[in-house]
């Protein structure tokens, strides 16, 4: 296959087929950004690795506060658009790159994450073979602070009501994403990944994994220095986002008594907790998190 990209030394873009812009794609690839812009190119350049070419790339600055706005203006490509907003987090941002993507295949990919060469061909090849198909997904490993396989558990319907089974790493299609209104921002503690997938269940669509692709999840050594790792260091707004999941997706959980029970469980276990008690489990849930990372 004939290659049209390279990656300057000094981070600008460019290409050599302008006639791809008079083409949609097939494959939408949105991607939010919020002080990541250092590593945007390690993101791009391993799209325009893929044995599939076509696509677009839609990187949306969730109002950045460091110098990535500069480094996103530096890029000038035929297949990537730039847009700037202010910061409302991902899920706003994620809305807002669909809102401009071209293809009827949409895949999520953060600015600081990377996909294996033949993923998007794969996905692809996955989403002709049933209209049904909403969401496709591979295995995921970590790279950067750490390595090894991100083990999330393999999906079910019935798991994925106690925990997500899908990272955000996944491809779906545009029209899903408008019949269930696209990701919510009523998540503003995260776990928005994990409510739009169910979203996408909900509508009986299947979800398929690609056995031998693989997604790539960075991670950092300081877990503060990511949106999910400060989301992390909160016990209860991660539960009380855990909760508002199960309020927003009662019908498919009251399919599934057991999962019924544990989420009414965790309700349950806020609501009858002390300010004393709430906070010595907040300390020590902090404080194990913290150690967990420093031994990494």
């Amino acid at each position: 296959m004939t290659a049209y990209f390279f990656l300057h030394q000094n981070g600008i873009i460019t290409g050599n087929n302008p006639d791809m812009m008079n083409k949609e794609p097939k494959i939408s690839i949105i991607s939010a950004c919020f002080n990541h812009g250092k590593f945007i190119n390690e993101m791009i350049e391993s799209v325009f690795r893929q044995t599939f070419e076509d696509y677009e790339i839609i990187i949306v600055n969730d109002g950045s506060t460091d110098d990535t706005a500069n480094i996103l203006n530096k890029i000038h490509h035929e297949k990537i658009k730039i847009v700037h907003t202010e910061n409302h987090g991902p899920a706003s941002a994620r809305n807002t790159a669909i809102q401009y993507a071209r293809a009827s295949v949409i895949m999520n990919l953060d600015a600081d994450d990377k996909i294996s060469t033949d993923l998007l061909e794969k996905a692809y090849e996955v989403f002709e073979k049933g209209t049904n198909i909403g969401i496709v997904y591979c295995d995921t490993e970590f790279f950067g602070a750490r390595s090894g396989k991100f083990n999330i558990g393999e999906y079910t319907k019935e798991a994925m009501l106690f925990n997500n089974r899908i990272t955000s790493l996944a491809l779906f299609r545009k029209e899903d994403w408008q019949s269930v209104d696209g990701y919510s921002d009523e998540l503003i503690y995260g776990l928005e990944d994990w409510d739009f997938w169910l979203m996408i269940i909900g509508l009986g669509r299947e979800v398929v994994k690609i056995p031998d692709a693989v997604a790539y999840y960075r991670t950092y050594k300081n877990i503060k220095d990511s949106r999910s790792g400060r989301r992390k260091m909160n016990r209860l707004k991660g539960l009380k986002s855990q909760i508002l999941i199960f309020r927003r997706h009662q019908k498919l959980y009251s399919a599934y008594p057991k999962a019924l029970e544990y989420v009414s469980n965790i309700e349950k276990k806020i609501n009858n907790e002390n300010l004393l008690v709430r906070f010595l489990k907040n300390c020590k849930y902090n404080y194990m998190k913290e150690y967990y990372y420093k031994c990494l």
